[in-house]
């Protein structure tokens, strides 16, 4: 995942006891990474925040302006199996794990 949809991946992640009604602000419940992401600190050594806080700054703002349109990116790309991300990013990724990832033409195979 590369580091645009990675923040969208962890707001997501983040917002959904709001999604699901659970609670009014993500920060409202209770065990959240949100705490680690707006304090800055993790207390229990599971959550680093430095890097998205790196990539936002006020992660708060973030999660407030967050769109709920990137969800359905992510559901279809978890469904699949298939990788979110950049033309880029999938291409390396492609190079690197020497199998294609992008989708292809649907329908029946071509015959030989």
């Amino acid at each position: 995942m590369d580091e645009n949809w990675l923040l969208k991946a962890a707001a997501y992640v983040e917002l959904n006891p709001v999604k699901a009604g659970m609670v009014s602000k993500a920060w409202d419940y209770r065990w959240s990474s949100v705490h680690a992401h707006l304090s800055g600190k993790d207390s229990d050594g599971i959550i680093l925040p430095d890097r998205l806080l790196s990539m936002v700054g006020d992660w708060r703002s973030y999660l407030q302006q967050a769109e709920y349109g990137a969800v359905d990116s992510l559901q279809q790309h978890e469904r699949t199996g298939r990788p979110l991300g950049s033309e880029s990013f999938i291409e390396k990724a492609e190079r690197l794990l020497e199998r294609e990832l992008k989708k292809k033409k649907p329908g029946p195979k071509p015959a030989r």
